[in-house]
């Protein structure tokens, strides 16, 4: 299992690393269907699923390192 952190780019957006090496990008944005909520955006690089939608904060590391852990791509 590879150790997930993020790096902070901007207000709402950050760089997703796995084992301090770029896979991705993790944005913020507001929640349309939820008024005052916020949901967030993992998208791995070369990923042919696309993104995936967190809706609850303390599950973004959980979710991200999911999506590397099982990217079609990762050898």
């Amino acid at each position: 299992m590879c150790h997930v952190t993020f790096e902070r780019v901007a207000e709402d957006e950050a760089r997703i690393l796995a084992d301090n090496e770029y896979v991705g990008d993790l944005y913020r944005h507001r929640d349309i269907l939820e008024d005052g909520a916020v949901l967030f955006i993992v998208h791995l690089e070369d990923d042919p699923r696309g993104f995936v939608r967190v809706h609850e904060r303390h599950r973004v590391r959980e979710v991200a390192a999911e999506r590397i852990r099982t990217h079609p791509f990762r050898s």
